[in-house]
């Protein structure tokens, strides 16, 4: 009977072992049934993502500005105007955001003379550009007189800003100049040199007299005058003498405002070691 016993629970445990094993291949088989169908699922989903209209730029954000899909960031001098006409020029391709690429957009807009760098950013959701530009730093601005609109405008590392982008919206720290650009002095011809030598000149003189340089007049250019807020004063030539005999007007313009009763036309500092002041018996 012992042996009956024996062989008979030898074949049960048999059958459960090869029973659990079905299972357990039953088990596996779902499982990666399961994992295809993920694996299935993520794909279908990435496809769907990736096709999803979100990714596409309207055929019309150039038509009306301000829009959800484009905003320009950093330009005071260019207007909006001129970046969106430049952008014209390259038609929206039919194609996801993350497939496009905007440099050649940028670099046009480079081309624009105040425009110093142009960066073109995509984002999704929704697709739209993000430009930003660098825009030049104005230095002087030229007029033909002190009440009259500016011509031109010259930022600090030469660029000549024409009459199209004026008139500047931040000229702050720009520094006017009275010419007419004509008498041998046309300021469409200036060089960097001496663009760069009026600036300074101009803050030299802020920075001695503690008095803001409403403008240089250049009009007659041998007979240069710069307008402070309490006085005018005579430069003569602009040459490099010229910043030596501003070096005076710390010791003379203190005097100056304490003269109550006599009033100053100008003070002239048009030669190297004669200084004087002009009194002004107009009676104005």
């Amino acid at each position: 009977m012992s042996n009956e016993y024996a062989v008979e629970r030898r074949i049960r445990q048999h059958k459960l072992r090869r029973k659990a094993r079905r299972g357990e291949i039953a088990l596996r088989r779902v499982y990666k049934f399961v994992r295809f169908l993920f694996v299935l699922f993520i794909f279908y989903a990435v496809y769907r993502v990736a096709a999803a209209h979100y990714w596409y730029l309207p055929q019309n954000i150039y038509e009306t500005y301000p829009n959800k899909h484009i905003e320009i960031l950093g330009n005071t001098i260019v207007s909006n105007e001129k970046i969106l006409n430049i952008m014209k020029q390259f038609p929206i391709e039919k194609k996801q955001i993350y497939k496009i690429n905007p440099a050649n957009i940028a670099r046009e807009i480079e081309t624009l003379t105040p425009i110093k760098r142009a960066y073109i950013r995509r984002y999704w959701l929704p697709s739209r550009y993000i430009v930003m530009v660098e825009e030049v730093n104005p230095a002087l601005i030229i007029a033909p007189s002190e009440d009259t609109p500016e011509r031109a405008a010259y930022a600090i590392t030469g660029e000549l800003i024409g009459s199209e982008y004026l008139p500047l919206k931040n000229k702050n720290n720009a520094i006017k100049i009275l010419s007419y650009g004509t008498k041998g002095d046309d300021y469409e011809k200036w060089d960097i040199e001496k663009i760069e030598n009026l600036y300074k000149l101009a803050k030299m003189i802020e920075g001695y007299s503690n008095e803001k340089v409403k403008y240089i007049d250049l009009r007659d250019p041998h007979k240069a005058f710069v307008q402070l807020d309490s006085v005018k004063i005579k430069l003569g030539e602009i040459d490099v003498s010229v910043f030596e005999r501003i070096k005076a007007i710390p010791t003379i313009l203190p005097g100056i405002k304490n003269l109550k009763d006599i009033k100053t036309q100008y003070i002239d500092l048009s030669w190297q070691k004669t200084q004087y002041i002009k009194e002004d018996v107009s009676g104005n």
